[in-house]
């Protein structure tokens, strides 16, 4: 889908619309026109005509952006001590309010930043607009079917031209004279410097070019006068409209001593459908068209409680990004998981490499026509009978450390036996002790014998100590298989 904006310029003497498609990385123009006003037109009258202007069956534009003319709007430079957009909306009324006339309430506000302040602080081009007008001019254009999704003075179309048709790391002056109004905009080190629009001089009824040509020179130097005392090195000079006529050209370059270009012969400038280039009395509707493209942002008056619902063509737009983002996201899921397959399918033809280098040393008699689900299966049984018959070989063994466990435990039980001497060696075992009665000397005789590491145990030697109440006896345990030797 093409993004498409419509731009509306008003002002008392004009009212000029331009339609702009994008298309192959670039804005064209499908639209221009232009109806001259009666003197005094209601905003209901602007909106009719238009409105007329818009011809049958064209399709709806995604966004539209009002321009307001800049010679009604109040324009101040005010510094502020941060740059944060959201501080700087919150005080911009009360810094504004001692250079209106009318109360703070009936204003709509909107700023830009300049480049006469370093951060942390700021200098901003702030602008003042009547709100019953602001809101009138809506309105009609919303009761039209136009409703605009911005609103922003002309003077920000032509500082929009200056920085994208002119290098941004230099100045950059524009002169614009049009419907007997002169506009000067000066931009700086990319960003807005000073916003001017002034009636121009009516001149003798003889020759009027002379005074018109000084007042040019005079009004243009003035605006440079917030940079320096004189023009800057590298100063790109445009004029647009009358501006271009070679008698103000000329006084222009010769006050400023820089050459100067019409904006409409700027590399960059669009065409017509026809192939023409477009009039430069549409400069800053064109310049207003880029603007809300790229995000009018707070040079917007349209902020705040003035935001605009959103249209029918935004909520489609946005419809139709919400679509292609669940769709990126569907496509992002399903090739994560055929990443995600191959890694495994990797894993898994690794880990058979593996087995089958395992199972090869194993067994390397099997026989090459098995399977390696076969192989593994052989030499798993295989191992099961090692473990079997290991099993089955060392049953009833242990080492010494847990034949003399054994017999600490047994001993031990009940208390009345203590060994005096153990002796050992890789057959038997021989416990010299002494016990309570023989009927304790029994009792242990009976849990050794139950004790699967001793072959036999028999009592030899037992002797009774009536004196000490003691019975002495030795025990013979015979091991069960092997043992290693006592230490």
């Amino acid at each position: 889908m093409r993004e498409s904006i419509l731009a509306v310029c008003e002002r008392p003497e004009s009212l000029k619309v331009l339609h702009l498609e994008h298309s192959r990385g670039r804005f064209v123009v499908t639209l221009a026109a232009s109806v001259a006003l009666l003197p005094g037109a209601l905003p209901e009258a602007m909106a009719a005509q238009a409105a007329a202007l818009i011809p049958e069956g064209m399709q709806p534009a995604d966004q539209i952006i009002l321009g307001l003319d800049g010679a009604a709007a109040v324009l101040r430079r005010l510094p502020f001590p941060f740059t944060a957009s959201s501080k700087i909306d919150l005080v911009l009324g009360p810094e504004f309010e001692p250079y209106l006339v009318t109360p703070l309430t009936d204003v709509a506000l909107s700023w830009t930043p300049t480049a006469l302040a370093t951060p942390p602080a700021a200098m901003t081009l702030a602008a003042a607009v009547p709100l019953d007008a602001l809101i009138g001019q809506t309105a009609a254009l919303t009761a039209q079917g136009l409703p605009p999704s911005a609103a922003c003075l002309d003077l920000a179309g032509l500082d929009t031209l200056l920085a994208t048709l002119f290098p941004a790391d230099g100045a950059a002056l524009c002169v614009c004279l049009l419907d007997g109004r002169a506009d000067f905009v000066c931009r700086l080190h990319g960003a807005a410097l000073t916003w001017r629009s002034l009636p121009a001089p009516t001149g003798s009824a003889d020759d009027d070019t002379p005074d018109i040509s000084a007042f040019l020179v005079r009004e243009a130097v003035l605006t440079l006068s917030a940079m320096a005392s004189q023009a800057p090195a590298g100063l790109s000079l445009a004029v647009v409209g009358d501006a271009c006529a070679a008698a103000h050209a000329n006084a222009l370059e010769k006050a400023l001593a820089v050459p100067s270009s019409c904006l409409a012969e700027r590399a960059g400038w669009p065409l017509l459908p026809g192939g023409e280039p477009l009039p430069d009395a549409y400069a800053a509707a064109y310049g207003l068209a880029l603007l809300a493209a790229k995000g009018p942002g707070t040079a917007n008056f349209l902020r705040g409680t003035l935001t605009p619902a959103l249209s029918r063509a935004s909520l489609r737009r946005a419809f139709v990004m919400a679509g292609g983002s669940l769709a990126l996201l569907v496509l992002c899921a399903v090739l994560a998981l055929v990443a995600a397959y191959w890694r495994l399918d990797d894993a898994l033809t690794k880990i058979q490499n593996e087995t089958s280098a395992i199972v090869a040393a194993a067994a390397p008699e099997l026989a090459p026509g098995l399977t390696l689900s076969q192989k593994v299966s052989v030499v798993r049984g295989r191992l099961a009978e090692m473990t079997a018959g290991r099993d089955r070989s060392g049953a009833g063994t242990g080492t010494i450390l847990e034949v003399l466990a054994a017999i600490h435990k047994e001993l031990g039980a009940s208390g009345k036996v203590q060994a005096r001497r153990i002796a050992a060696d890789d057959a038997r075992v021989t416990i010299d002790a002494v016990a309570d009665d023989y009927t304790t000397v029994d009792a242990v005789k009976r849990r050794l014998s139950a004790i699967p590491v001793f072959a036999s145990v028999e009592i030899k030697g037992a002797k009774n100590m009536p004196d000490k109440k003691q019975v002495e006896f030795q025990l013979d345990l015979r091991l069960a298989g092997g043992r290693e030797q006592a230490p």
